[in-house]
């Protein structure tokens, strides 16, 4: 038996007129330009998409829908649906593709849609959990924003279902109230993809099943660390990803963008959190090889997004690892531009995220105007884009690890290879944000062109993932007295061969005073830091309501912060001034 959470009214409209489209009420224009976190390097003209919209792609026979995706005011929508002489109308509304058993046998139907009701994941959320995880919430309230999914197929005289048609309604008119100056996604994709037992990327699944009869699995449950637990939302690939239909809405009533696309989970630990981040494709096979819409400015076109629930913050500052890159935004190093968005999931409200761009080589093109075929880009030591002999080149620079370079001449060797100053700022951002989680197979992002068309061909960092630092947990790894200079030393081979060579020494000494006394000074962070809440606080009551209560974690990772960035700067700064003491350095004052 199908689910169908919403009432339904159909009867035939033999001789009746196909009712007109519904245009609904103009808000204003909430493109959110002046949030924190949005940041850009390089600024090009921009396109409007063909038609100022990018649409499902057309089909010859399709059924006629009276109504666009939109936002609609009322507790209620009557949409009709109109079929080809010949044609029947097969219809779902719980974001399932229509099959011959949804085939309502008549060509021309009306449906009602109506405000509320629990969705299809809720109502089956205990797919989604682990039962050892007691603190884990997904909670049903009935109150929460949610849209209608209508997908709507043909079926032919012979029984063959069409290609369907997908519609979101929003029937509400709270939503700009309750996500202000914030752009909306909307998602929907077939909800086998997302929860069946085999091959579901929501589902614990087959995966932990098998997995849970495992020696490992009985000594991480006996432990307690369901972050290091497998399922089918651990997994990682192509055969991982799902078709779906993503929609934009930047303040108006109907979407700013819409297309196909592919999705899949993404992250490390945190795809144990209910909340799960997200990489969106866009693909040709599922109708274009870009999302083209300004969602950051002067960039116009993106072959694939992530939708980020916060990684280790996701149920505490949310926004901290774009708060960060912030700080530090215009040291010499990259990082990908970012900006709150609210996602529904197959019409039911899924929280707010950072809405972020992928590091990829079309990314760093549109960015610094390189050809993306002579990009290389290296991530936690292994190759995401170039040629596979271009690791040589990486190994080549990681090499110098084991050199000499207090050597004028290796060092010589070592700057025609690497951009110092990118080294020196990023080294001492990650240092004196205290991340406990970055060494060269974690977080570590480095990129070149092959050719020396851009910065003679010398490697550089992009800053990526920042998370699991400055006070967060309020524990020893991430405190604002421990010695992240000592540890990454040890933990990063090359930049401890750096320090040897007096010029790096200074230029990295430099960068961490800059960094503590300027960029991070307690000051600025708390002004920072009241404008992402200015921005963040109005999305968190539904965040809540969703996924349980979590406002203490917020306040308490804020405090921890604040903390944070208060004490480190005069903890710091001697440790790095002692150690070039010890080797020797002239070691300046500030004044100097």
């Amino acid at each position: 038996m199908r689910h169908i959470p919403v009432k339904e009214i159909i009867r035939s409209l033999a001789g009746k007129l196909l009712r007109l489209c519904y245009f609904g009420i103009r808000l204003p224009d909430f493109r959110a330009d002046v949030l924190p976190g949005k940041r850009s390097v390089r600024k090009t003209a921009c396109e409007e998409p063909a038609g100022g919209l990018v649409k499902e792609d057309s089909l010859e026979e399709i059924p006629a829908i009276s109504l666009e995706s939109g936002i609609y005011p009322g507790k209620s929508l009557t949409v009709s649906l109109h079929a080809p002489k010949g044609y029947t109308i097969a219809f779902t509304t719980d974001g399932k593709l229509p099959s011959s058993g949804d085939d309502s046998g008549l060509s021309e139907v009306e449906v009602l849609l109506a405000r509320g009701g629990r969705g299809y994941l809720i109502e089956n959320r205990d797919l989604m959990v682990y039962p050892e995880a007691p603190e884990s919430f997904l909670l049903d309230d009935p109150s929460l924003p949610s849209g209608k999914v209508l997908r709507a197929a043909l079926r032919s005289p012979s029984g063959e279902i069409g290609k369907p048609v997908t519609r979101v309604y929003f029937l509400t008119h709270e939503f700009f109230r309750l996500f202000p100056g914030c752009l909306t996604v909307s998602v929907v994709a077939d909800p086998a993809g997302l929860l069946d037992h085999e091959k579901g990327i929501l589902a614990a699944g087959a995966v932990y099943d098998t997995w849970k009869k495992t020696p490992e699995a009985k000594e991480l449950t006996e432990k307690g660390m369901t972050w290091e637990f497998q399922s089918n939302f651990t997994q990682h690939g192509r055969a991982w990803e799902k078709n779906c239909l993503v929609q934009i809405y930047d303040g108006r009533t109907v979407p700013a963008a819409e297309l196909n696309a592919g999705i899949r989970v993404t992250g490390h630990a945190s795809r144990g959190e209910n909340q799960k981040s997200f990489n969106l494709y866009f693909r040709e096979r599922y109708g274009s090889k870009f999302l083209n819409y300004e969602l950051f400015e002067g960039i116009c076109r993106y072959r694939s997004l992530r939708l980020l629930a916060g990684g280790n913050n996701t149920r505490r500052l949310k926004f901290k690892d774009s708060f960060l890159k912030e700080l530090v935004s215009d040291r010499h190093f990259a990082a990908a531009s970012s900006r709150p968005a609210v996602l529904f999931l197959n019409g039911e409200y899924w929280g707010p995220y950072l809405l972020t761009e992928k590091v990829t080589a079309q990314m760093l093109g549109d960015h610094y105007g390189v050809r993306k075929g002579q990009v290389i880009l290296v991530k936690e030591g292994m190759l995401k884009e170039g040629k596979e002999e271009d690791m040589n080149l990486y190994r080549e620079l990681m090499s110098f690890a084991e050199k000499d370079l207090a050597d004028p001449c290796v060092w010589e060797e070592f700057c025609l290879l690497m951009d110092i100053r990118s080294m020196a700022d990023y080294c001492a951002a990650r240092i004196y944000f205290g991340d406990f989680d970055w060494y060269p197979d974690k977080n570590d992002l480095l990129w070149r062109t092959r050719d020396r068309s851009f910065n003679e061909g010398r490697w550089q960092y992009m800053l990526y993932d920042t998370g699991y630092s400055s006070g967060l947990y309020g524990n020893e790894e991430t405190a604002p007295e421990t010695d992240h200079f000592s540890l990454a030393r040890q933990r990063y081979p090359l930049f401890a061969a750096a320090l040897r060579n007096q010029e790096f020494y200074r230029m990295f000494l430099n960068s961490l005073r800059e960094i503590g006394e300027e960029n991070c000074s307690y000051e600025r962070v708390k002004s920072l830091m009241a404008d992402y809440e200015k921005a963040w606080k109005p999305l968190m009551p539904a965040y809540f309501r969703r996924f349980g209560d979590s406002g203490n974690l917020w306040m308490s990772s804020r405090r921890t912060t604040l903390r944070f960035f208060k004490k480190r700067c005069d903890l710091l700064i001697p440790l790095a001034e002692e150690y070039g003491k010890k080797e020797n350095f002239i070691v300046c004052s500030d004044e100097e």
